[in-house]
């Protein structure tokens, strides 16, 4: 069948940063980031429970709610995401011998090598890593500065009271798609596609957001950056990565170059055939985009970690929603 293309544009109303009510966010979710119940449930407890978690029904609350008060005391402590003009030792990088034969037209920070940035991900939010990179290589792709949305300043001030619970107690991730279209300027429109568009609408818009990415477990191995053929193992859950680059071999293959958050894991190239059983899609940016929408707050850096909010838990709990 042929392939479908949607765009969707973008128009958001002008907003106000919830400086005023992040306070009392956190005050709530400190009185309700113990328990995986419903909300009546959480209103019946009593405050010397909160008060004093020892008094929680069994060690696994008791576990999960000191975990996350850490997790909050850290968001309202840190002023911003950590952000460095190099990456850290450890962090694997891009390199012309590991992903041989690719050219400068091929891979966008090849093409704009000023725009090549890195994030890590501790775990749990690919779903905000993702788009907070394409749209900055948006930015470097229409030759502006290319700063970093700062999602440390973005949780603090523009998140929901449910949406911090979510992502603070819970630790669940969300829609990458919903996310990007949140940070980008109004009256912007995006393109998604299937695999036959990827190659053509990269050369025109830049790097894609890559999501609904099915994880398999031979992709959890983190000394492997290439992937071909179908998935292997038992299926782990989603993720969202950044699609950066393309190239083709001598014998006509097609071979896709994607940048991850993970540690040891940055950079991957796949062929055709395992990202379709990914079952993945792909969303660009048709738009130029000129800036960061000035109620966001933004950095520069090629490293930019998120330490404070992530849980430092390890790679296999890395996935997200989407």
């Amino acid at each position: 069948s042929a392939e479908v293309h949607r765009e969707k544009t973008i128009i958001r109303p002008d907003t106000q940063m919830y400086r005023g009510l992040v306070a009392f966010l956190f005050v709530l979710l400190s009185l309700v980031l113990y328990n995986t119940y419903t909300a009546p449930v959480r209103a019946e407890l009593e405050f010397s429970r909160l008060r004093d978690p020892s008094l929680l029904s069994n060690s696994e609350q008791r576990r999960r709610y000191e975990a996350s008060r850490e997790r909050l005391l850290r968001l309202v402590s840190t002023e911003a995401e950590t952000h460095r003009d190099s990456v850290p030792p450890g962090l694997h990088v891009w390199n012309e011998t590991e992903f041989p034969g690719y050219k400068k037209e091929d891979v966008f920070f090849l093409k704009h090598p000023a725009a090549l940035s890195q994030r890590y991900q501790l775990s749990g939010l690919c779903y905000m890593h993702g788009p907070a990179m394409v749209q900055h290589y948006a930015l470097a792709h229409n030759n502006h500065s290319v700063p970093m949305l700062d999602l440390l300043k973005f949780i603090k001030e523009h998140f929901t009271a449910e949406q911090l619970e979510r992502h603070i107690f819970d630790n669940q991730g969300g829609d990458s798609s919903t996310f990007l279209e949140s940070i980008l300027q109004s009256n912007t429109t995006l393109v998604t596609s299937g695999i036959p568009s990827l190659v053509p609408f990269f050369r025109d818009f830049g790097p894609a957001l890559v999501a609904k990415f099915k994880v398999h477990e031979d992709f959890m191995k983190a000394s492997v950056h290439h992937h071909y053929g179908k998935p292997s193992g038992k299926f782990i859950g989603y993720h969202a990565m950044t699609f950066v680059g393309h190239r083709l071999s001598d014998n006509g293959t097609s071979y896709f170059l994607l940048q991850n958050w993970w540690e040891k894991k940055q950079f991957v190239e796949i062929d055709a055939d395992y990202l379709e059983a990914t079952g993945a899609y792909f969303t660009f940016i048709k738009t130029p985009q000129t800036a960061i929408p000035d109620t966001f707050s933004y950095t520069y850096g090629k490293y930019h970690e998120l330490e404070a909010v992530d849980k430092p838990e390890g790679q296999a709990n890395e996935m997200a929603s989407e």
